[in-house]
């Protein structure tokens, strides 16, 4: 202890004759009031240097402080590794698997998984950014019509037609004439099922008329936006077919899907246009569904009602699978064209 005293003292002594040397030279020199930096260290170069060598006094007392907190270390050193730990591991899953990536990897410390994810969101900011849905599934379109090239100049055979087929076939045995607004009053289990069965059908058909026609016109650019068309629709129907399954859809969105089937097997698309006009927007004074604007009740209030609003505004999921049946309508008035031309919708 008393060796420690010594050194200190020591140590301050030398550094108040520097000191004192430094501001001597500068008030001689410049008559300045303030010391710098360099001054002091110019002041005497051998002693600066001979403080920076650790003596065995400092060694020792450094070691035996060392010795008694080795706690405070730890806890620093702990401290040090989780700074750059900024988001929480639920987030950091969370993230990871919406990239479809592994939370951990094999021996990945959290630190490690955090600039991993934080790798991925730079890359994706530099490369991907914010793509079209559509383009996206127009290079699908392209790929699987390259795959399905080289499988037949490879003369392997794909199922994939045949699957579709059978289940066409399979879908074509159902009876959809019944569906109608009064079977919905009456049977509202059995509109559901043949609903998901018309409008699964519908799908099908429209893949199987877009295959059959010849390799030039696939190839085109039209050719390949149409069989583009088709796909993100069967993709948007998805939550369509689900809530038909689970019948969880909403009672007038339900009667609008109904009218709009009806009007569509009577081959009335003028009329379908029309149902589905009703389903998206509406025809509310408000359809955002604001229902009063001042302190007075309007005389017209009860007309604006659920069945009036608009749906697409719900979220953008319901948008679009009720803008991919508008896509249903114009197919089925090219398969199945009306007798009269002014029934066709535009």
């Amino acid at each position: 202890m008393d060796l420690l005293k010594e050194t200190i003292n020591r140590e301050v002594k030398k550094r108040k004759s520097q000191y004192e040397r430094a501001a001597n030279d500068s008030t001689k020199s410049k008559h300045k009031k303030y010391v710098r930096v360099v001054d002091l260290e110019n002041a005497s170069p051998d002693a600066s240097a001979s403080s920076l060598k650790p003596t065995a006094s400092t060694q020792s007392a450094a070691a035996n402080a060392s010795a008694k907190s080795p706690k405070i270390a730890n806890t620093q050193c702990t401290s040090d590794v989780a700074k750059p730990l900024q988001l929480a591991s639920s987030e950091v899953i969370k993230r990871l698997r919406a990239r479809n990536e592994p939370t951990r990897l094999f021996g990945e410390t959290d630190t490690a998984r955090h600039m991993r994810l934080r790798a991925l969101e730079l890359s994706e900011e530099k490369h991907d950014g914010q793509q079209n849905e559509f383009h996206r599934v127009l290079a699908q379109v392209e790929a699987g019509a390259m795959l399905s090239d080289l499988k037949r100049q490879a003369q392997i055979s794909d199922d994939t037609d045949t699957k579709r087929q059978n289940k066409l076939a399979a879908l074509m045995e159902f009876d959809v004439s019944d569906i109608s607004p009064s079977l919905l009053r009456t049977d509202m289990d059995r509109v559901y099922s043949l609903l998901y069965v018309y409008f699964k059908r519908l799908v099908y058909e429209w893949d199987d008329f877009l295959d059959m026609r010849s390799s030039d016109e696939q190839r085109s650019a039209d050719g390949k936006m149409a069989a583009a068309t088709q796909r993100q629709s069967a993709e948007y129907l998805r939550p369509l077919f689900r809530s038909l399954k689970s019948r969880t859809l909403q009672a007038d969105v339900l009667q609008r899907i109904t009218e709009i089937a009806r009007h569509m097997l009577d081959r009335e698309y003028m009329h379908a246009n029309d149902a589905y006009l009703q389903l998206s927007i509406g025809n509310a004074p408000w359809p955002v569904g604001v229902t009063q604007v001042g302190i007075h009740s309007r005389a017209s209030r009860e007309t604006i009602n659920a069945n009036k609003v608009a749906h697409v505004l719900n979220n953008e999921t319901q948008r679009k699978w009720i803008q991919s049946i508008k896509r249903l309508i114009r197919f089925a008035q090219t398969k199945y064209p009306p007798s009269d031309l002014a029934k066709m919708a535009g």
